[in-house]
């Protein structure tokens, strides 16, 4: 049985955490598509389809992979990309009625360490948390993978919050929306993931503390 109270450190992911990233998901792969052809002289069939092979859809889907990863390692300039996506990112059709409730955030803010981890921008976290009003200070810290050494996975990351904040692997319980991406990389390092059906769902969590049993609305690794 998996009790919330066993957890130290709570580590969020947002797109698709904290919003519903079937609004903006078609978005995300026409700019990922439109900056190949721009930047990399791709037809759109062959950006398409290099996206398509990759695991990266314009719909939501359970085996989507990392874009991030995906351009590391066709030698993309990950860092002109993420400028390029943050002041082309149509954060403005969040539906806001579809993300998080701000309180169920609060609760995990008020009984644990809890610290934002996103493949996305520092310019797009704020607009989004902006839009969707809620204060960067429910967080104890945002950290954004956009360094110069941008990683393709988010494990340095999470490492980097563990040794931060001086807790043990099985004390942290990563909550987002991918496994490949926001579970399997914190169960390697002896960490526990809970993967969303939807942003809302994070109250069902709260509901269930004492028994994280699977269930529709989420799933625990």
């Amino acid at each position: 049985m998996k009790n919330l109270k066993n957890y130290k450190l709570i580590i969020f992911d947002m797109d698709g955490t904290l919003y519903d990233i079937s609004d903006l998901v078609e978005d995300n792969f026409n700019i990922a598509r439109d900056y190949l052809i721009n930047y990399y002289d791709y037809t759109n069939g062959s950006a398409t389809k290099l996206l398509l092979d990759n695991h990266v859809y314009p719909y939501v889907s359970s085996d989507a992979k990392s874009l991030t990863k995906l351009f590391i390692s066709q030698g993309i300039d990950i860092k002109h990309f993420d400028n390029y996506r943050s002041y082309n990112y149509p954060y403005q059709k969040i539906d806001k009625d579809k993300a998080v409730n701000i309180n169920d955030l609060k609760y995990f803010k008020d009984n644990f360490i809890s610290v934002l981890v996103t493949n996305n921008t520092h310019k797009n976290v704020s607009d989004i948390l902006n839009h969707l009003g809620i204060n960067e200070s429910i967080f104890d810290e945002i950290v954004c993978n956009e360094n110069e050494n941008k990683t393709s996975s988010k494990k340095p990351l999470f490492e980097y919050v563990i040794n931060k904040y001086n807790v043990k692997p099985n004390e942290v319980l990563s909550i987002g929306d991918r496994y490949n991406v926001d579970g399997k990389p914190i169960n390697e390092l002896g960490g526990d993931a809970i993967i969303l059906s939807k942003p809302k769902s994070l109250n069902k969590v709260i509901k269930d503390k004492q028994n994280l049993s699977n269930c529709d609305d989420y799933s625990i690794y």
